[in-house]
């Protein structure tokens, strides 16, 4: 997936632009998933741990209900 990167840029009165808000943990979490599960990647605790930057602690808190939001959001169609 093809994120932008924000910088935070100088004007010439002095001020800054802010970045824009950050996606929320659990929506970040959810797209991981839904990425590796795409891959072919088991995707478990261990496996989100490595191939992402959540901590532990963050895992076992969302990661029921990232699950359960990836689940809906990669239904493929056979045909």
């Amino acid at each position: 997936m093809i994120r932008s990167q924000y910088t935070v840029t100088p004007r010439r009165d002095g001020a800054t632009y802010a970045p824009p808000p950050a996606e929320p943990l659990l929506e970040r979490m959810t797209a991981k998933i839904v990425e590796l599960g795409m891959n072919g990647t088991a995707v478990t605790a261990d496996a989100l741990f490595e191939n992402s930057d959540f901590t532990r602690d963050e895992i076992r808190t969302h990661a029921a209900e990232a699950a359960d939001l990836a689940r809906a959001r990669a239904v493929r169609q056979l045909a």
